[in-house]
């Protein structure tokens, strides 16, 4: 009995301490700043900072097999659904590929910069270059997108953690002992951006009056839409605009959207006001309404109802009726055509 009561004092011992261990570690690992309970530490030998355009033009920086990549991306992503990274190996890399690996990072920290060389991270999406010269990533920025997969590139299946616009990259050896010449070798990296296949149309609506515009409906191709604040995204082609309104004139457009491009429309609207324009030949006399006009190529607005223009010219007199609608113009014309037979 006495021998079992020490050996259970002497196993209670020396577990507390093991116990104690793993438990600092564990909270050392999970509550780490900007980390996770996966997360690795690691030092890399520079970090080079690949700036993503917002206009589609590709961008190349140089980086060796054991470096940090910074990819910051434009400010405004609403064209931008992901990038694309193409990798040129080098010659001395290429049959050593399959040990030199690519991967992203969640949770980096600290907050990546050309200064800093070390750093904790929770590796997400990775891989081996292979024996390759090359490698193309499509890397999507938003889980719903329609980036378009090829035979000739790897699509990355998850979003990387952007911070600040930023997102962070690293290479890195999965062995010890390759040749100088290898890693010494810089990989060219060529950076662009994957647009969705949308523009975006702006319209600008003017008062007549310069008063605060009134309730309209817009459709586009038909459909009834919203226009708000911040445009609306089309798909590029031709467009059909017809705006409808109690207050304003009909208006119709067509206006062709462009992919990843802005499209901005200025609509100056009508008075809802029936007009009628009055056409006759010079020395003409003419009444709307009994009361005297003078001739001009500006419309004369007049209430909605019967209107009566008469025409004088000379001794030959005649009358018209309109019926003027709002919404409507009218024009009203008089000529007097002289003609030559033969008697």
């Amino acid at each position: 009995m006495k021998v079992r009561s020490f050996a259970r004092k002497i196993t209670s011992f020396s577990l507390k301490p093991t116990l104690m261990l793993m438990s600092m570690l564990l909270c050392m690992s999970v509550f780490s700043p900007g980390n996770s309970a996966f997360a690795d530490s690691f030092r890399v030998q520079n970090v080079a900072e690949l700036t993503i355009s917002a206009g589609g033009e590709k961008k190349s920086i140089r980086a060796g097999v054991n470096d940090g990549i910074i990819i910051k991306l434009p400010d405004d992503l609403t064209f931008i659904e992901g990038i694309e990274l193409s990798f040129k190996v080098p010659q001395a890399v290429a049959s050593w590929g399959s040990n030199i690996f690519w991967a992203f990072y969640d949770g980096i920290y600290p907050e990546p910069d050309a200064e800093i060389i070390d750093y904790t991270g929770v590796k997400g999406t990775n891989g081996a270059f292979g024996n390759s010269y090359s490698l193309n990533l499509k890397i999507p920025l938003k889980k719903d997108n329609g980036i378009k997969k090829d035979a000739y590139s790897q699509y990355v299946k998850s979003v990387p953690e952007v911070v600040d616009g930023k997102i962070f990259l690293r290479l890195q050896l999965n062995m010890k002992g390759i040749p100088d010449a290898a890693y010494d070798s810089q990989f060219l990296i060529t950076g662009k951006p994957l647009f969705i296949n949308k523009g975006k149309l702006f319209m600008d609506f003017n008062d007549p009056d310069g008063k605060v515009i009134k309730p309209l409906t817009l459709f586009v191709d038909g459909t009834a839409v919203d226009m708000g604040s911040e445009g609306l995204l089309l798909p590029p082609g031709m467009h059909n605009i017809s705006i409808t309104s109690d207050f304003y004139r009909n208006e119709q457009r067509t206006v062709t959207i462009e992919q990843a491009k802005c499209h901005r429309m200025s609509i100056d609207f009508k008075s809802v006001v029936p007009t009628i324009r009055i056409a006759a030949p010079d020395g003409s006399k003419v009444y709307l309404d009994e009361i005297p006009v003078n001739l001009s190529p500006d419309p004369i607005e007049v209430q909605q109802g019967d209107h009566t223009v008469r025409f004088v010219i000379g001794n030959y007199e005649t009358v018209q009726t309109v019926s003027a609608l709002n919404g409507r113009s009218y024009l009203v014309s008089v000529k007097l055509d002289a003609s030559v037979t033969e008697e």
